[in-house]
């Protein structure tokens, strides 16, 4: 989970829509909310990805739902309020349910920043304070063969490149050629890309790559070497703010 902007209210959501679709739902119990106006800025917003659990949601596996953080049994009146909306998986959404989240409070993205409510601990986050434990027993992010597994598997990759970017900076220190540098900074390139909040996944991927004493060695080496670019340096940056504790 990251932190996330909520995008700007849409113009559809007038106050008089608000106001019917909210009168339509309470005496049809219709899915009012399930609309491309409100869907399509919800999703750009998390960077196509689930608000809690970051899967992708453009997948045929997985499909948006518009998750409504005070839920709407016992808060019919916020069933279309702009700043109540989220972009959730489906599994996410149907853990939550109807969970009270006054009286249990859980991280909403859009408000606090995970990283002040969880850790991780081999790709599976740990509560930091009571908000954090709720959210996981909450919204099930440690599922073990959706969300621990998948993970997992991103984890392998990034450890593979780490390798072969490792490999890479030999053959450069041997050759000192412009190919091999470029064939070096793609791959550590290509790593930073996956812990951009644009990711999947982004969270854990930041924090296993962005910790790894391997990977943090080879950016010191090439920073000694003076093939570190601006480029590479931004993309750091970008992703440490996504890393969180290790427990």
């Amino acid at each position: 989970m990251i932190k996330l902007e909520m995008a700007e209210k849409p113009e559809y959501l007038s106050d008089e829509k608000v106001f019917e679709l909210t009168e339509e739902f309470k005496e049809s119990k219709k899915s009012v909310w399930n609309n491309e106006n409100i869907k399509i800025p919800l999703l750009a917003s998390s960077f196509g990805k689930c608000a809690y659990c970051e899967c992708p949601l453009k997948t045929e596996s997985n499909y948006m739902e518009v998750e409504h953080f005070e839920d709407k049994k016992h808060n019919e009146n916020k069933v279309v309020i702009w700043e109540n909306l989220l972009p959730s998986c489906k599994k996410c959404n149907g853990s939550k349910g109807n969970h009270n989240v006054l009286s249990e409070p859980i991280i909403n993205p859009y408000l606090d920043d995970p990283k002040e409510h969880l850790v991780m601990r081999l790709y599976r986050f740990r509560g930091k304070t009571e908000k954090g434990t709720n959210t996981i027993d909450v919204t099930n992010l440690n599922h073990s063969s959706r969300l621990v597994l998948s993970r997992f598997e991103i984890g392998e990759k990034i450890d593979e490149l780490i390798d072969t970017a490792w490999d890479r900076y030999g053959v450069f220190s041997e050759r000192k050629d412009t190919r091999s540098r470029n064939r070096l900074i793609k791959v550590v390139e290509g790593l930073l890309d996956e812990c951009q909040p644009k990711s999947d996944y982004a969270a854990s991927t930041a924090t296993n790559l962005l910790t790894d004493t391997k990977f943090i060695e080879l950016v010191s080496v090439m920073k000694k070497d003076s093939i570190w670019t601006n480029e590479l340096g931004a993309l750091m940056i970008n992703g440490s703010t996504l890393v969180l504790d290790c427990a």
